[in-house]
């Protein structure tokens, strides 16, 4: 601001203006008459008043009269009529102007200073009551100039107006003045963001912005704000995002100071992301979805996010209500049988966290069992089950959580077959080797059963009482009183039963030690007859053998 300008030199005169005198009151006035135009002068003595006279001082602001008594008519030199002074005006001036200033063409504010704003003018307005004003003065600076016309103040800055005016007779009023800021410079407004935020422009819906603004002269009146295509709000406190939707927006913010200089509006592109992660489950390895979803204790469970914007940040998941756990790679199911759950969530970047999924699964830890039954024939023995190649063998599975799934078999370690209900053909000992798989693949620890297959039948004896007696057709012929023994053996499970025909009758069973024998019954005649006997022998698993024997009864000579 410019230290007040001293005035400039202002001397004091008469100024005469139609026909009008106008002294600067403190000059001194010395009065002298001639007697004609332009003569020489006499000047003017005072005897009565000489104390106050040569010079004589004017007191009276405005105008004053020398006078004398009675006016003469300039024609008949005689008293004019009616009778009146002669008086002689002069002006006495001791007052200097006022000026007023004025500034117009801006925005004003006034605080403990006084500010505007663009536009900005003043003008000068100067009276003086007598004499007149001579000229007006004024600088914002250092020196004087001659105020003429309005002056516009297009430079930022503090500045003092001095200005002042005089009068046509030297009056000089003192300078005046008036300090005021030119503040042509907009605010500056800049945000913030409290809370959450990702990769600097991806945003949680529970975030808020800040505005800040400041302004070096004048100060901010209004901060205003929108979003997107929104109307202006006035700024107060933080700035929620509570109307918006998910996706792409932008936040315009600008400030205005109080000399209304209104800052370019700012812009802040950003993202908000109001969608949770996506959370899927993945079971991994046996599994078998029936009543329930049954698992083994073998396999895991793994989780997997998506996130429309921000990404994944993590995942959560707690088992059967307990601890809560951050995932971060494949999760074994609980070795305990039966049904547990998985509760799992997960967050984004910007904390939006998803709603509670579950996952239950039946954890089935225990295998299948498995039994062996045959069918008939079938015969114990000597700690051996003997069986042929007509029984079969069947094989039956229980498993009580997710199933039976595979029953297989294997005979003397041969590979292994899928069960159906089979036979062993070959005769001997045979291992069979068996086991079953469930639904979760929990497999049965291998089970073996030992079987004697016997597929021969007895061997068939018969044998005469006596030697023949002859031939005929190639068969012997035997005497009438013959008798015919039967007997069969087996290797293995001994023999059952032994039946007999004879000439195609009905057949009969052989008999027992207690019973009649066929070689006591009165079967041949004394007749030569020819006979064909059939035997039939079974032994205890009903493997049968039969022979056929040819022979002639009677007398040789026959």
């Amino acid at each position: 601001m410019a230290q007040e300008p001293a005035q400039l030199t202002h001397e004091n005169v008469v100024y005469l203006n139609n026909g009008n005198t106008y002294v600067q009151k403190s000059l001194p006035l010395y009065l002298m008459f001639s007697t004609t135009p332009g003569g020489q002068t006499y000047d003017l003595k005072s005897k009565a008043t000489a104390k106050y006279a040569d010079p004589m001082y004017l007191d009276t602001e405005g105008v004053n009269y020398i006078r004398s008594k009675w006016a003469v008519d300039k024609e008949s030199k005689k008293t004019a009529s009616p009778q009146q002074e002669i008086l002689y005006e002069i002006y006495a001036d001791g007052l200097p102007p006022y000026t007023y200033h004025k500034f117009s063409g801006a925005p004003k504010y006034t605080s403990s200073k006084v500010y505007f704003g663009k536009g900005l003018t003043y003008s000068l307005t100067s009276r003086d009551a007598v004499s007149g004003v001579q000229k007006v003065h004024h600088t914002t600076g250092s020196s004087w100039s001659d105020y003429s016309s309005d002056v516009s103040m297009d430079t930022e800055g503090e500045y003092t107006l001095y200005y002042y005016s005089h009068d046509n007779v030297g009056n000089a009023e003192k300078t005046r003045s008036s300090t005021f800021t030119v503040d042509l410079t907009a605010p500056t407004s800049s945000h913030a963001i409290q809370g959450i935020v990702y990769n600097s422009n991806i945003l949680a819906p529970s975030t808020k912005f800040s505005l800040s603004k400041s302004d070096a002269l004048s100060g901010v009146r209004v901060t205003r704000y929108s979003f997107d295509s929104g109307s202006d709000r006035v700024h107060g406190g933080n700035i929620s995002m509570s109307g918006l939707a998910d996706g792409d927006h932008v936040l315009y913010y600008y400030s205005i100071d109080r000399v209304k200089n209104t800052e370019e509006k700012k812009s802040f592109a950003f993202y908000l992301d109001r969608i949770p992660p996506v959370v899927e489950n993945q079971v991994n390895g046996d599994q078998y979805k029936g009543k329930y979803l049954f698992v083994s204790n073998r396999t895991t469970i793994s989780f997997s996010a998506t996130d429309n914007k921000a990404g994944v940040n993590k995942i959560y998941y707690r088992i059967d209500g307990k601890e809560r756990y951050d995932y971060s790679s494949n999760i074994a199911v609980p070795d305990v049988k039966g049904l547990h759950t998985f509760k799992y969530d997960a967050t984004d970047n910007v904390q939006n966290l998803s709603p509670n999924k579950y996952l239950t699964v039946y954890v089935d830890n225990k295998a299948p069992t498995t039994g062996i039954r045959y069918g008939r024939p079938q015969f114990f023995s000597r700690d051996t089950l003997f069986i042929n190649k007509d029984t079969k063998v069947t094989l039956f599975a229980k498993d009580y959580e997710s199933g039976v799934q595979k029953v297989s078999y294997q005979i003397d370690g041969g590979g292994y077959n899928e069960y159906s209900q089979f036979t062993i053909p070959n005769d001997g000992y045979h291992t069979i080797n068996f086991k079953t798989t469930d639904r979760v693949n929990n497999e049965e620890q291998e089970k073996t059963s030992n079987v004697f297959v016997d597929n021969n039948a007895p061997t068939i004896y018969y044998n005469f009482s006596i030697e023949p007696i002859g031939e005929k057709n190639g068969d012997k012929i035997y005497p009438n009183y013959t008798r015919l023994y039967l007997g069969a053996t087996d290797d293995h499970v001994g023999t059952q039963t032994i039946e007999y025909s004879i000439n195609d009758g009905a057949w009969t069973l052989y008999s027992s030690a207690t019973t009649l024998d066929i070689s006591e019954r009165n079967r041949f005649l004394k007749k030569k007859i020819k006979y064909v006997v059939k035997v039939r022998s079974k032994d205890k698993l009903g493997n049968t053998s039969e022979e056929t024997i040819n022979f002639y009864v009677g007398l040789a000579s026959d």
